[in-house]
């Protein structure tokens, strides 16, 4: 996958999860809260080229090999 979808993809996922954040119950939402926080990290590094594969599990399961 190119860069720039990786980082769309990631850009989605962290809307997803920050949209369910609030409609979640305590247990599951402290869950969603350390994914949305992986997912930031994620993006910041996929941004500047440090990440280049990595995996997701929300909203699926997914490998992903960043290319340039």
């Amino acid at each position: 996958m190119s860069r720039t979808s990786a980082i769309a993809l990631l850009v989605d996922t962290r809307q997803a999860l920050s949209a369910g954040l609030h409609e979640k119950p305590q247990s599951d939402g402290e869950r969603h809260q350390r994914m949305l926080q992986e997912v930031e990290r994620l993006l910041l590094n996929v941004r500047v080229g440090r990440t280049l594969e990595f995996e997701l599990e929300f909203p699926s399961r997914m490998h992903v090999i960043v290319s340039n």
